[in-house]
This record gives structure tokens, sequence and C-alpha cells, in this order.
């Protein structure tokens, strides 16, 4: 068993984890508001695939050889924060029309900067089956970036909606951004890097929910 592996993927789990803990019985019962029980999910996907890593890699398996269930976590998480983003908030700050049209081709760098952090994996020496599943993830992942980027810079709204939720989509993008470094590290087999992306990722799995939490109270208030 890789342990370097296996403690890395059970330290980012545990940070997810904390975040579901906190907010799994706020949220994920009936009459809550949708948009944070979507983060709440989202977080919970990224749990479930690193306990799948963490299971792979004490069964003996290479934590990465293509595609595998655990790489859903990143996917599930990625898809949870874009439908969130697209369907509870952003039709309340962009009506489509000319106004915002500055907004939404600023917001393209997200999906840019997904594309940039990609590149090494492309290049990288994995198989092509890897490389076909992390071009993937970046799909999934560029679609939040873009709303992400978006959310950060639009002008607020009445009831400051989308300000209260600035310092959340900060972390998520933070978040992303540093879950395609990890792959990049892992490609390459640089372990320092690994263990320090790591750290990153596990507190910014821990601080995204209790973040977005403070953010849906003061708009609801």
């Amino acid at each position: 068993m890789d342990m370097e592996q296996f403690w890395g993927n059970l330290a980012v789990m545990l940070g997810a984890l904390s975040g579901f803990l906190y907010g799994g019985p706020r949220y994920l019962q009936p009459k809550k508001p949708l948009y944070a029980s979507m983060i709440v999910l989202g977080i919970t996907s990224l749990m479930l695939g690193r306990l799948y890593q963490c299971v792979r890699i004490a069964a003996g398996f290479p934590e990465t050889d293509g595609f595998q269930i655990g790489m859903l976590g990143v996917a599930g998480a990625s898809s949870f924060f874009f439908s969130s983003n697209y369907s509870q908030i952003d039709s309340l700050v962009d009506d489509g029309g000319p106004a915002f049209r500055r907004y939404r081709r600023i917001a393209l760098l997200g999906p840019l900067l997904a594309i940039l952090l990609y590149l090494p994996l492309a290049f990288g020496p994995q198989s092509v089956g890897s490389k076909a599943s992390q071009a993937v993830l970046t799909v999934f992942l560029a679609a939040a970036f873009y709303f992400h980027v978006k959310h950060l810079l639009i002008p607020d709204v009445d009831y400051g909606v989308v300000r209260c939720l600035r310092h959340f989509n900060a972390l998520a993008l933070a978040l992303g951004g540093f879950l395609m470094v990890e792959m990049a590290a892992d490609a390459y087999g640089n372990k320092l890097l690994l263990l320090a992306v790591r750290m990153v990722i596990t507190a910014l799995a821990a601080a995204v929910v209790p973040v977005m939490d403070r953010g849906v109270k003061a708009w609801r208030t």
C-alpha cells in the first residue's frame, strides 16, 4: 500500500467530511435553501470520492490508472457547484441582456484557467486513458469556474445575494484550481508539491461549507 497516497487522500476526505458534518444537519432536510443543500452535496461528493480512493489504495490498487470511480468525486462536486450557481443565483443577477455582456465575457477567464491548468496534464507522462479522464474532469471544473468568476465580479442585486456569496465563490474557485494542480503533481510524481497541495485542499474542503453558510444566513436575514 502506498502510504503517502493513502494519508494524503484520507486528509482530504476528513476535510470534506468536516464540511459535510457541518452542513448536512443544517441543510440536507426539507424546506431548506436548495442552493445551500447543493453546496453541501458537492462537498459530500468530494468526500465519497476520497473515501473510495482510500479503500482502493488500501486494497493495493494504484491511485490513478485511467478512469476510476473516485474521480466522480471531483465531477460531482463541480456539477453541484455549477448547478447551484446556474439555477439558483445567476438568473437573479443577469437577465441575459447587453448590460451584463461584459461580465459574461470576463467570466470566460474561469474556463480559460481550467484549460491552462490542464495543459501540463495533456503533455504529461500518464497514460492516454488518464489524460482523457482528466480532460473530462476539466470540463466539469471549467463549467463551475465560469460562474465562480462571474459571481465574484458581477454587480450585486437587492438583498446582497451575490455579495454575500463572493467568499464562497472565491474558495470554491480556489478548491477547483488546487484539485487540478493536485492531478498534475500526482502525474509528474512531485511528492513535495502533492503534499503541500493536499494540505491546502483539505483546508479549503473544510472551509467551503461554513463560509457558504455565513453567506446564506446573511442574505436570508
